[in-house]
């Protein structure tokens, strides 16, 4: 697998977090995926926003909620933002 590796590009931190929803809705495959991987094997501040925007969508996914208000999702998109 080290030899697979040393074929893989590397990313920037702003190509990684475009990659991000894609990868944690598991829709990023192949060569982009293996690049994304890379990435936060060896960036902790990417590897760290990864690990807070799964987290996210676990704890939003169990909200029971029956319609989204506008100040949920203006709080939301604000918090997003610092990160």
């Amino acid at each position: 697998m080290k030899t697979e590796k040393k074929h893989i590009k590397s990313i920037s931190c702003e190509e990684a977090l475009k990659r991000v929803f894609d990868y944690i809705d598991e829709h990023l495959r192949g060569k982009s995926r293996a690049e994304l991987e890379h990435h936060l094997e060896t960036c902790r501040h990417c590897f760290d926003r990864v690990e807070f925007e799964k987290l996210l969508k676990s704890r939003l996914s169990k909200l029971k909620v029956e319609a989204q208000s506008e100040t949920l999702r203006k709080r939301l998109d604000a918090l997003l933002e610092q990160f």
